[in-house]
């Protein structure tokens, strides 16, 4: 029995001189899934980060996620909240706001250091303790999706008390859309199954995730064409709108990817809603106008819908695939060919932005 006690001694010590800790891997398993990075890539680049010297990852980490987030919690920065988009009296940036939230989430995920979890939770609470949705705008209601996002990183750490509150935030703001029952053909359609659908994985509710899968295959073939274009092309005449609406999308594949996996994702990015129509088409048509603006030449807006589309900075002139790469940074992840896009504005860089660096971690370590 005593020799049974000193060999388990001895291997308890072993792993604590190997670095490992069991209460900081409990930790970890609690932060899958959410809608932010499957296991597989969270395990890579952590290793990533916590390897010595210099590398693509640790760099992007450090700049987009450790330094704003540091520099929060070392200044004990507090937000500043607004009851909703309508009732801003005090113009909190509202975005930048949610952001924080976001990049303290994603710290403490990788870092596991509790100043950040509970800077994260103090944000949190405080925007639930006030924050409502606005009806029948759920378009700009998205400029929460980063708060809700780094929240499902966290949720099953935080306190029960924190977690009902938040729940109970995201929750009231779906029943804001529900109630509203408002559908839309066009990109206010795409974003709002998206919501319905992260709201639903966020907050682990299956209502609010059989809302989105019910939903969405009678609402595709009103959205996706399949020549290729889209309502938002043909409604706004431009590439901009095109590619606004497939970044829902892209976002909803990414959902996927994190909570199921990579062959679920591709599945839908590619699942014909009607006589061909799909994602991947859709982004298929644009590629010639993104890749070779010079040669296929759109001038935006000139066909329009909607009347004070004529009096943008941008109605009728060419389409600057430039202006629209942020797309391209969310649908890399489903469609490797798009580096060519990346090579072409982003100056070969897969780590130019956060949202790329998330995408081009399922190709990055297949490398």
């Amino acid at each position: 029995m005593k020799r049974h006690t000193l060999l388990l001694l001895f291997i308890i010590g072993a792993l604590q001189s190997w670095g490992y800790n069991a209460e900081e891997e409990n930790k970890t398993e609690l932060l899958f899934p959410n809608l932010i990075i499957r296991r597989d890539n969270y395990d890579r680049m952590k290793a990533d980060i916590e390897r010595k010297g210099n590398n693509s990852v640790k760099t992007a980490f450090i700049n987009f996620i450790k330094t704003p987030a540091t520099n929060l919690v070392e200044n004990d920065a507090k937000t500043t909240t607004a009851i909703s988009t309508a009732n801003n009296a005090n113009n909190v940036d509202i975005k930048t706001e949610m952001q924080n939230i976001y990049k303290l989430c994603v710290a403490y995920a990788f870092l596991q250091e509790e100043s950040y979890l509970q800077k994260a939770v103090e944000y949190l609470e405080a925007w639930a303790a006030v924050n409502v949705a606005v009806s029948r705008s759920n378009i700009h209601e998205s400029v929460y999706t980063d708060a809700v996002e780094g929240y499902s990183l966290i949720r099953r750490v935080v306190s029960e008390t924190t977690r009902h509150k938040v729940d109970a935030w995201i929750q009231k703001r779906a029943d804001v859309f529900l109630k509203d029952n408002d559908l839309r053909v066009n990109n206010w359609g795409t974003c709002l199954l998206q919501q319905f659908y992260f709201y639903g994985l966020a907050i682990d509710n299956q209502s609010l995730i059989d809302h989105f899968n019910s939903k969405y295959p009678y609402w595709a073939p009103s959205n996706l064409y399949p020549n290729g274009t889209t309502t938002d092309l043909l409604g706004r005449d431009a590439f901009a709108y095109h590619a606004y609406d497939l970044l829902f999308f892209a976002q909803i594949c990414h959902a996927k990817a994190c909570y199921e996996d990579y062959e679920s994702a591709d599945r839908f990015y590619a699942q014909d809603v009607h006589w061909g129509a799909s994602i991947k088409r859709s982004v298929d048509f644009w590629k010639p106008y993104l890749l070779d603006p010079a040669k296929n030449v759109h001038f935006e807006f000139v066909e329009t819908e909607w009347a004070p589309d004529k009096t943008r900075g941008d109605y009728n002139k060419p389409y600057s695939p430039a202006g629209t790469m942020y797309v391209v940074d969310e649908l890399y992840e489903m469609d490797r060919e798009l580096i060519k896009a990346i090579d072409k504005y982003r100056g070969g860089n897969q780590f130019a932005t956060w949202a790329l660096m998330l995408s081009a971690l399922r190709w990055h370590y297949e490398e």
